[in-house]
């Protein structure tokens, strides 16, 4: 019998849902059969029951499975299992949870277009090397017809040559049709020389994750602000609070290079919050040294090695560290992302109705002074100049973002659309984290939509592990990546600010 791997990137619950449609597909269950229960599909792979609900709801909602109350769940007697068969769509990406949005995708336009099936081949890699591994795939020849990414690199891999323009497909969705329904700042995310390039589908928030069931025994009310955030996290201090918890630390982020992006979009809320900026785009010039920026980083170090409520390994977290960590109950509170949903009950075992018992966001808190703010940024599609036949990825895409296609999907897995009309299908008290977010993401700050970008966002990672790690002076520190910012922009710097 097949196993799981825990080791895999690819979610313990889509690996289940992999291996029942492989022993449906080899006759080992034929329409009709009634499948091992809950409980015999957990002893026999190993595994808790929250991700075995999932993959059979799963299934189930895509009819290759029946559960029928009192009797159990059978194999469809009427549905095909769908067919691997079709035009091969090679997709590169770094989202091990997706690839039941393509199947859905895939599944419904197959219905549609019986002469026309096609199918999605995913090749799954670490997202801090996606990057690199999709320029490298371009220049060998080898690229694929998608790529899922990070909306910020859209303008870079479009400067670049890489893409398609998306108008240049055939398609309607342009700024003045598609853009309607894109919040601005996905549409300018995406462009580049007032083109769009980038079809978003994924919308995100950065925020503060914390232990909601550990608060209310403890009668806390989760940090506002950045005094707020340093009393919390030495109550949870306490050894008496830590030996209820056994948790280590109280607040667990990423911290350095070994985080790649999700450094910058986790952290970079302290430095808006207090008044900073990367650039001034009203005079293209890098204003990173400010004080504003000083004090964020002095705030970042003073957590780790003045007041203690961080580990200083977080500068050695990649970037999926900090939601496992947290997931484990390793911390009580954590710097992440709304994407970071499906890992943290992945991790945990959680379904969504215990994970929102437990689990609680906040926006990052505010500086004194200062005002909530969050990283607002999300994925994209972006098709390949290297992909044969691009007007018809763009027709399959079109699927993929459509609330009557992928909605119910969506909200299955917390996952956000950068489409407002999105919101109107949610229910603030049966979808309440998705509810909250998207009150957040009109306050949002996005990161730079530059060309240069990925080089930036290595600078400002490089910064982040400098400052906490305590190694350079903080005013030495920004002052240095300001000017390697500036030469690699070829903008100006803004002479220090006191």
């Amino acid at each position: 019998m097949a196993t799981i791997d825990r080791n895999s990137p690819i979610p313990i619950y889509h690996q289940l849902k992999t291996l029942i449609r492989e022993q449906i597909a080899s006759g080992l269950w034929r329409p009709g059969d009634r499948i091992p229960t809950e409980q015999e599909l957990c002893q026999s792979y190993g595994i808790s029951r929250a991700p075995v609900r999932q993959a059979l709801d799963q299934l189930a909602r895509e009819g290759v499975l029946v559960r029928r109350p009192g009797l159990g769940t059978f194999v469809n007697s009427t549905t095909p299992v769908q067919s691997a068969s079709g035009i091969p769509i090679q997709v590169m990406s770094s989202d091990p949870y997706w690839s039941s949005v393509l199947e859905q995708v895939s599944r419904v336009w197959n219905s549609q277009h019986p002469d026309q099936q096609v199918t999605f081949q995913v090749n799954l890699v670490s997202h801090s090397r996606l990057y690199d591994l999709l320029s490298a795939a371009v220049g060998s020849g080898a690229a694929p017809d998608v790529a899922m990414v990070d909306c910020v690199w859209v303008a870079g891999l479009a400067q670049s040559g890489f893409l398609y323009p998306l108008e240049d497909l055939g398609s309607l969705w342009n700024h003045s049709e598609f853009g309607k329904d894109l919040y601005p700042a996905f549409v300018k995310a995406n462009s580049f020389n007032g083109r769009l390039y980038g079809l978003p589908v994924k919308a995100d928030i950065s925020l503060l994750w914390y232990r909601k069931d550990w608060f209310a025994q403890e009668q806390l009310a989760p940090p506002q602000t950045w005094d707020d955030l340093l009393d919390v996290a030495r109550h949870f201090l306490d050894p008496q609070v830590q030996a209820r918890y056994g948790q280590p630390y109280p607040l667990a982020f990423p911290g350095g290079t070994a985080g790649g992006e999700a450094t910058v979009y986790n952290l970079m809320p302290l430095i808006w919050s207090a008044g900073g900026e990367i650039f001034d785009p009203q005079v293209e010039q890098v204003v990173l040294n400010a004080p504003g920026v000083r004090r964020a980083l002095q705030y970042l170090q003073d957590l780790v090695t003045l007041h203690r409520v961080s580990l200083p390994e977080v500068v050695t977290y990649k970037e999926d560290a900090t939601p496992r960590l947290f997931a484990s109950g390793k911390a009580a509170m954590a710097f992440g992302g709304s994407y970071e949903s499906h890992l943290i009950r992945d991790a945990s075992g959680w379904g969504n109705g215990e994970f929102a018992r437990r689990v609680g966001c906040v926006a990052p808190p505010v500086a004194p002074g200062g005002r909530a703010v969050s990283t607002v940024g999300g994925t994209s599609y972006v098709i390949l100049r290297q992909c044969q036949r691009p007007a018809l990825v763009m027709e399959v895409l079109k699927q993929a973002i459509s609330p009557r296609v992928v909605g119910d999907l969506y909200r299955s897995m917390l996952q956000n659309s950068p489409c407002p009309s999105f919101y109107a299908f949610l229910s603030a008290e049966a979808e309440p984290l998705l509810t909250r977010i998207s009150g957040m993401i009109m306050s949002g700050h996005a990161r730079p939509s530059i060309p240069e970008y990925v080089k930036v966002s290595r600078q400002l990672q490089a910064m982040f592990e400098a400052a906490i790690s305590d190694t350079v002076p903080v005013d030495e520190v920004v002052r240095r990546t300001a000017e390697f910012i500036g030469a690699i922009t070829e903008r100006p710097c803004q002479p220090a600010c006191a």
